[in-house]
C-alpha cells in the first residue's frame, strides 16, 4: 500500500542541497593552541538584512590589491578594519577567505582562515543556503590587537592544512568577500523599493561597472531582495555597427571568429559568431547539443538562434549564435555547415531542435549520421494550440495525453496506450493527431530512451535556457545588441562555472550514513552529485521484491515524493549476477548519464557499497574538464608543431630556389634530387618512413 509522507522527501533533500556547513567553535586563547574561534562577532547586526548582508564584508580596491604583501608582526594600522581589509586582500590573492574571530573585550582580534572551524553534524542543515566551506581545523591567522590607538599585528601564522583556492576570482566567491560601496547599497535599495529582480539589477552593476568582474561575487542570488523591472535599454545600431563590433572583438580577442552569408547583391542575410572558450568548451562538451529559434527575433527579424551544451556540472553552456534572415532549409543548412567548419568538423552524438520542418530538413543534410529529436515541449505546445478546444470538449484527453508522452516505459507501452486514447475520445479522424502519430519517432521520450539527452526531461533544462536568453534578449533588438548580451551571458556562465568548481572542491553534506553516497561525493561535480543524491535518498521510498531467481527485481514505491520524474508505482530491474550489470526500465543511465533511485535500491538489497566504474560517465566527474583540456593542448601544441615544420621546409625550398631558378641545369637537378628525397621518404601507401644514412 502507498502511504503518504508527513514529511515531503523532497524537503529533506533540499536540506541536504542547502549545502550550509556550521561550525563547532570554542574560544582560543594563543597562536599555537587550537583556535576554533567562532566568526560569530564580526559584525554587529542592523535594522536591515540587507546592510547586515552586505555590510560585513568587502572586496579589496584596486590600490589594496596591488600593494598587498603577506602580514609581518609588528604592523600597524589606525583601524581594526584597516587592518582587516589588509588581511583579507592578502588572502583573496593566496587564495582562502579571512574571517574575524575571538575578541577579549574589543582589544584583541584574531583573524582567522575561514576553514578553521569544525563541522558539526548534518542534523544541523537546516539553515539558509551559503557557499559551503568545510572547517579542517586550519591554524593559519593573525593577532592583532589595540596598542596606542593603534591596531598591530602581534602574531602570525601563514601554514594552511588545506589545499588554497586556484584562483582569486574563484576566491571572491566565498562570502566574506563580496562587497558594494556604500553608494550601491543605496543604489541597491532603491532598485529593491523599485521591485528590480536580481537578475536585472546584476545587469544595471554591469552596465555602470563596464565588466562583470568588477562587481565581484555580489550576485543576483546576494541582491535576492531586488523585485523589480528593468525599464533602460540603450539605443543600438545596424548591421554595419555590429560588423564593426564583430571586428573589434576578433581584434580583441584572440579565438573569436564570425561568418557572414550574403545574397547575390552582397548584403549580409546572416550571422554566426562564436569565441574561443566556446571552440574549446564544444571539444570537451560537444557530444550533446540543442538549437532553438523560440528565444527573440531582431527588428530586422532575423530568428535568433544560440547554439546550447551542457557542462560537466549540468549547466547551459553557449557554443555559439545565429541570427538567420529566415527559417527556411537552405539557412539552417548554412548555419550547420558555419558551425561545423569553425567547430574542424566534430560531430555531436545527439540533438535536440525544435518542431521546426525546415531544422529537421537542414540536419538530416548536413549531419545525417547524428541522433536528433525533436523537443517533446515545443511538440505538446504546438498540439495545445492547435487541439485545446479539440480536448477541452473531451473531458480529461489533455492530462491522459500527456500522462502517455511523460510516463511510458516501453515503444509497445506507447503505442497501445495511444490506441486506447484515441477511440476513448472518438479521435481517429483529426488530422493533427494524425501527423503526432505518423511523427511519433522523432519526439516521444520512450524512442530515444538509449540515447544521451541530459536531463533534457526536466524543468530545469528548459528554465536554464530561458534564463539565459529570454530576460536578456528582447524582440526587435538591434544585431549589436544580441552581440552585447552573448558577451554578457558568457561572462556568466564563466562565473557560474567557477562558482561550480569551487563547490565541487568542498565536502557535501550528507543525508545518509551510506559509503555509495561519499562514493559519489568524490566522484561527481557538486551539482551533478546533487543529482545523484536525490536519487539515493528517493531510493529509501522503495521496497525491493525479487524476481526471476535474482535475475531481476521489482521495484514499489511505498511512500510519496514530490515531482517524480515518472507518475507510476512500480519498475523493474534486470540483473545479471556477478557481472554488477543491472538495466532499469526507466532507462535514465542512458538518458542522463547518472543512476536512477531503483538501481540504487537494487544496490541496498545486494550489499553494493560503490557504484561500479561501468556507470561512471566520465563527462561528469569532477577531473573531466581539466583532464580533457590538456588533451586539448597537447593536440594544438602538435598541430602547432607540424605548421612550423612545415613552414620550415617551404622556407628552405624557398631560399634554395631563389638561388638557382636562374640556371636551367642547377634547376634540373635540383629537382631529380628532391624526386629521390620523395621516395626515400614517402612510401606508395603515403606513410612516412625514417630516413637512414
Amino acid at each position: 500500500m502507498l502511504h503518504k509522507q508527513t514529511n515531503s522527501v523532497d524537503s529533506i533533500v533540499q536540506h541536504a542541497e542547502e549545502q550550509d556547513q556550521l561550525y563547532d567553535v570554542t574560544e582560543g586563547h594563543e597562536l599555537c593552541g587550537n583556535d576554533t574561534s567562532s566568526g560569530s562577532d564580526a559584525g554587529s547586526s542592523s535594522g536591515s538584512e540587507l546592510d547586515t548582508e552586505l555590510g560585513k564584508c568587502f572586496y579589496p580596491s584596486i590600490e589594496a590589491l596591488e600593494n598587498s604583501r603577506p602580514p609581518e608582526v609588528g604592523m600597524k594600522f589606525p583601524t581594526l578594519e584597516d587592518a582587516e581589509r589588509f588581511y583579507s586582500t592578502h588572502a583573496m590573492l593566496t587564495g582562502f577567505a579571512a574571517r574575524r574571530g575571538t575578541n577579549y573585550k574589543r582589544k584583541k582580534f584574531h583573524l582567522l582562515c575561514n576553514r578553521s572551524g569544525k563541522l558539526k553534524p548534518t542534523q544541523d542543515l537546516q539553515r539558509k543556503r551559503k557557499v559551503n566551506v568545510l572547517g579542517s581545523q586550519c591554524q593559519a591567522k593573525v593577532i592583532v590587537k589595540l596598542h596606542n590607538e593603534q591596531w598591530e599585528f602581534t602574531g602570525v601564522k601563514h601554514e594552511h592544512n588545506h589545499p588554497l583556492c586556484p584562483s582569486p576570482s574563484l576566491t571572491s566567491f566565498f562570502l566574506d568577500h563580496k562587497y558594494l560601496s556604500s553608494e550601491e547599497k543605496l543604489f541597491l535599495r532603491v532598485l529593491q523599493q523599485s521591485r528590480v529582480n536580481p537578475r536585472k539589477a546584476m545587469n544595471i552593476f554591469q552596465r555602470m561597472r563596464s565588466n562583470f568582474g568588477n562587481v565581484s561575487s555580489s550576485n543576483e542570488k546576494d541582491m535576492s531582495n531586488s523585485q523589480c523591472v528593468d525599464q533602460w535599454r540603450k539605443e543600438n545600431s545596424d548591421v554595419e555597427t555590429a560588423l564593426k563590433r564583430f571586428k573589434e572583438l576578433e581584434l580583441r580577442n584572440q579565438g573569436f571568429s564570425y561568418t557572414m552569408q550574403k545574397d547575390e547583391d552582397n548584403i549580409v542575410r546572416s550571422l554566426f559568431w562564436t569565441d574561443a572558450r566556446s571552440k574549446v568548451d564544444y571539444e570537451i562538451f560537444g557530444d550533446f547539443i540543442s538549437f532553438s529559434t523560440t528565444y527573440s527575433t531582431n527588428r530586422h527579424n532575423m530568428p535568433f538562434t544560440p547554439i546550447i551544451g551542457v557542462n560537466n556540472h549540468g549547466r547551459i553552456l553557449v557554443f555559439g549564435c545565429a541570427l538567420l534572415q529566415d527559417q527556411k532549409a537552405e539557412t539552417f543548412k548554412w548555419m550547420f555547415q558555419t558551425f561545423l567548419h569553425v567547430m574542424r568538423g566534430k560531430l555531436p552524438k545527439t540533438i535536440i531542435i525544435d518542431q521546426d520542418e525546415g531544422m529537421v530538413k537542414a540536419i538530416a543534410e548536413v549531419m545525417p549520421q547524428v541522433r536528433h529529436r525533436l523537443c517533446k515541449f515545443s511538440v505538446m505546445r504546438k498540439a495545445q494550440e492547435m487541439l485545446g478546444a479539440f480536448m477541452a470538449a473531451r473531458g480529461n484527453m489533455n492530462a491522459e495525453l500527456h500522462s502517455l508522452v511523460d510516463n511510458s516505459l516501453t515503444e509497445k507501452e506507447f503505442e497501445e496506450g495511444w490506441a486506447v486514447l484515441i477511440e476513448r475520445y472518438d479521435a481517429s479522424e483529426n488530422e493533427y493527431l494524425r501527423l503526432m502519430w505518423k511523427t511519433r519517432k522523432s519526439w516521444v521520450p520512450v524512442y530515444f530512451r538509449a540515447d544521451f539527452y541530459p536531463f533534457v526531461e526536466s524543468a530545469e533544462h528548459g528554465e536554464g535556457s530561458n534564463l539565459l536568453f529570454k530576460d536578456n534578449v528582447l524582440p526587435k533588438d538591434r544585431i549589436e545588441k544580441f552581440i552585447e548580451q552573448y558577451e554578457r551571458i558568457q561572462e556568466g556562465i564563466v562565473k557560474t562555472e567557477e562558482e561550480d568548481t569551487l563547490q565541487s572542491a568542498t565536502e557535501p553534506a550528507y543525508f545518509s550514513m551510506q559509503p555509495i553516497e561519499k562514493h559519489a561525493a568524490c566522484i561527481y561535480t557538486r551539482q551533478i552529485f546533487l543529482r545523484v543524491q536525490k536519487e539515493l535518498y528517493y531510493s529509501t521510498a522503495l521496497n525491493a521484491h525479487e524476481i526471476q531467481g535474482g535475475a531481476a527485481y521489482r521495484l514499489e514505491k511505498v511512500f510519496d515524493y514530490e515531482n517524480p520524474e515518472f507518475d507510476r508505482n512500480s519498475f523493474e530491474v534486470l540483473v545479471e549476477p556477478g557481472t554488477y550489470t543491472f538495466k532499469c526500465q526507466c532507462a535514465k543511465f542512458t538518458r542522463d548519464g547518472i543512476l536512477c533511485c531503483h538501481i540504487f535500491r537494487v544496490f541496498t538489497q545486494l550489499g553494493v557499497i560503490e557504484i561500479p566504474a561501468r556507470y561512471i560517465v566520465p563527462r561528469w566527474a569532477r577531473e573531466f574538464r581539466e583532464e580533457r583540456l590538456k588533451e586539448y593542448e597537447e593536440k594544438c601544441s602538435k598541430r602547432t608543431e607540424g605548421r612550423k615544420r612545415c613552414a620550415m621546409l617551404l622556407g628552405k625550398m624557398a631560399d634554395i630556389g631563389k638561388g638557382i631558378c636562374a640556371d636551367s641545369a642547377k634547376s634540373g637537378c635540383f629537382m631529380l634530387e628532391l624526386d629521390k628525397v620523395q621516395e626515400k621518404l614517402v612510401g606508395a601507401d603515403d606513410q612516412i618512413v625514417l630516413w637512414s644514412k
